[in-house]
C-alpha cells in the first residue's frame, strides 16, 4: 500500500456523504470523520487486508474495485463482494475488533479510505443512525448469502451463472470485464463448469465473449429468468 496524498478534505466528506451506511448523517459529522481518514493506494491484485487479520479500521472504497473473498482449505474461493466507490469492506468488524474469515485485494488499482477503529466506534456512538444503517446493509447481504448457499444446493450451475450475470449486469452494465475463475467465485463453480454455461448462452445469444470481457446481448432475457439479484 502507498499512502496516498492526492485526495484532499472535500473530496473526503463527499465520499463519505455518497457512502453506503452514512445515509442521514450532518455534513458536520461528516466532516469529523473525514478528518480521521487515511487514504493508500493499491495497484491491481495488492492485497488490503488477509483472512484473520484484527480489525483495526473500517474501510470504504473510493476509486476502483475491490473484491471481498472467503476461502477454504483446499484452495477454493468465493467471493462475498464486489466493492465500487463509496462501498464498504468490512462492516462487522470495526464494532467486535475480531478477526473474520474475509480477504480484500484490488481487482483494479484501487483507493481505499481508513478510519481507526476507535475514531469510527465514537463517530457511530455519536451517530446511532449509522448502526441503523449497517444493521439494514447486513440484513440484506444476510439473505443474499443464504439465497446463495440455497441455489447451489438446489440450482444447476447455468441458473447461478445467470443470476450472477444479471446481478453484474445491473451493477456494472452491459460489458462485464471479468475471467471464467472470477465467475466461477461469484456462482460457487468451477471456472470449466463456467465455460461450458457461458457457451450454452452465448450460442442463444444472450452473450458474446472476447478475451476476458463479456457482453450482455439479451438483459431482457437474464430479467425473465432471475427473481431477485444477488447483494455482491
Amino acid at each position: 500500500m502507498a499512502k496516498d496524498l492526492e485526495m484532499d478534505l472535500e473530496e473526503r466528506v463527499n465520499l463519505f456523504r455518497c457512502a453506503m451506511g452514512f445515509q442521514g448523517i450532518p455534513d458536520s459529522e461528516l466532516e469529523k470523520i473525514a478528518h480521521e481518514a487515511s487514504v493508500g493506494s493499491f495497484e491491481t491484485g495488492e492485497a488490503i487486508f488477509f483472512e484473520e487479520d484484527p480489525c483495526k479500521s473500517y474501510c470504504v472504497v473510493a476509486e476502483g474495485l475491490v473484491r471481498v473473498s472467503v476461502g477454504s482449505s483446499s484452495g477454493n474461493r468465493m467471493t462475498y463482494l464486489l466493492a465500487g466507490r463509496g462501498e464498504p469492506l468490512n462492516l462487522v468488524g470495526p464494532f467486535t475488533g475480531l478477526p473474520r474469515l474475509l480477504s480484500a485485494e484490488a481487482v483494479s488499482k484501487a483507493k481505499v479510505v481508513f478510519v481507526k477503529r476507535d475514531a469510527f466506534l465514537s463517530f457511530a456512538f455519536r451517530n446511532p443512525q449509522v448502526m441503523i444503517n449497517v444493521i439494514s446493509i447486513l440484513g440484506k447481504a444476510l439473505d443474499s448469502a443464504n439465497g446463495r448457499v440455497m441455489d447451489m444446493m438446489e440450482k444447476p450451475v447455468e441458473e447461478r451463472l445467470l443470476k450472477v450475470l444479471y446481478t453484474l449486469y445491473r451493477k456494472f452494465g452491459v460489458t462485464l470485464c471479468f475471467t471464467s475463475r472470477e465467475l466461477a467465485e461469484l456462482a460457487g463453480t468451477t471456472p470449466e463448469s463456467v465455460l461450458r454455461a457461458i457457451g450454452r448462452l452465448r450460442g442463444l445469444g444472450i452473450v458474446s465473449t472476447a478475451r476476458g470481457r463479456l457482453v450482455i446481448k439479451q438483459s431482457n432475457l437474464l430479467a425473465e429468468s432471475c427473481e431477485n439479484i444477488l447483494w455482491i
